[in-house]
């Protein structure tokens, strides 16, 4: 029988440089972990560039082996110029290859990711690290002295909030810093009911990345006519004005987004409460390995009509608050 690997990847950024976490199990041969600093510049590239590194080693001496990676997503949705292509076509060369959920990793490569800032892995360097060294850090975490994180203000009351709007950006990357907005679609509720809403398709003035025609299904000519981000975010702040609170599945990015918009346009943005429906999923723990909107619509019976669209997102991303909220009542 064919060994199958098992690669986990998750992306950081400390002090403007891009680094890669891995896990890597090769049944009967080795289990471990792997900490990449690839270095400064583009993080989009930089994924691109470690996990090719990566994969290429396995390859030269496990090929005929199946491999499952284990990444986001959103960052399979990265640009990666030549590196992403070969990263594919190693991929490929395997006996067998899959995706799956990156979700049972992501704490231990978090915790990964500290031990090898505390360690000073410098640019360029791949370090492998053995299981203990996890268990024992998750026992006494390592004490990185990291720039003061971003502090959100998020709603915490045990009720569902009596009003609020629900926001979607669909954008051409996962990095705040290189993404630009192609679709707002904005829900505002009061009681658990829809009372209006925004919504708009969005020219980033670009040409839309492949693979954001395929995900959304947007075309160049669908934005060609449309407002610019500027003129769209200007409107959405309207929409915005007197909300108290901010919704979305990882809602952090879509404030982030906004909140980039606003600082480019010069124009105040809102301010509030957030609520990240991801957030509240997980306290309730639920026996799935994956919290990404379209696991939990699944888990909840609600119906996505059109996933990675804004409008369809945002309509079961409501529905998932009211299910998620009724599940902690129960």
């Amino acid at each position: 029988m064919n060994r199958t690997i098992i690669l986990a990847a998750n992306l950081y950024e400390y002090q403007s440089e891009t680094r890669l976490m891995f896990y890597c199990c090769i049944p009967d041969v080795k289990e471990g972990y792997m900490a990449l600093n690839v270095g400064q510049g583009r993080a989009d590239y930089g994924f691109w560039s470690g996990l090719r590194k990566v994969v290429g080693l396995l390859h030269r001496t496990y090929r005929s082996c199946g491999i499952q990676l284990a990444v986001s997503k959103s960052a399979l949705s990265l640009h990666g110029l030549a590196d992403k292509d070969q990263v594919a076509g190693l991929l490929n060369e395997f006996a067998s290859y899959a995706q799956i959920t990156c979700d049972p990793y992501t704490e231990r490569l978090d915790l990964l990711n500290d031990i090898s800032i505390v360690d000073q892995i410098q640019p360029g360097v791949l370090k492998g690290y053995p299981l203990e060294v996890i268990t024992a850090a998750q026992l006494n975490p390592p004490v990185v002295v990291k720039e003061k994180p971003k502090k959100y203000d998020y709603y915490s009351e045990l009720t569902m909030p009596g009003e609020g709007v629900v926001l979607d950006f669909e954008t051409t990357s996962p990095i705040v810093e290189y993404a630009k907005i192609i679709e707002i679609s904005a829900l505002k509720f009061r009681n658990g009911q829809v009372i209006d809403r925004y919504q708009t398709l969005v020219n980033p003035k670009s040409k839309l990345p492949k693979q954001i025609r395929e995900l959304t299904g947007i075309t160049d000519e669908e934005v060609a006519d449309r407002p610019t981000s500027f003129q769209a975010v200007k409107q959405l702040n309207k929409f915005l004005a007197g909300t108290p609170v901010l919704v979305g599945h990882n809602v952090q990015y879509d404030y982030r987004v906004l909140k980039a918009m606003c600082d480019r346009a010069n124009i105040r943005v809102w301010t509030g409460k957030l609520l990240c429906t991801i957030k509240q999923a997980r306290q309730l723990k639920l026996p799935i390995e994956s919290y990404d909107l379209s696991t939990l619509c699944e888990l909840y019976g609600i119906q996505n009509e059109r996933p990675h669209r804004a409008w369809a997102d945002t309509k079961a991303t409501f529905e998932l608050m009211k299910c998620i909220y009724q599940s902690h009542l129960v």
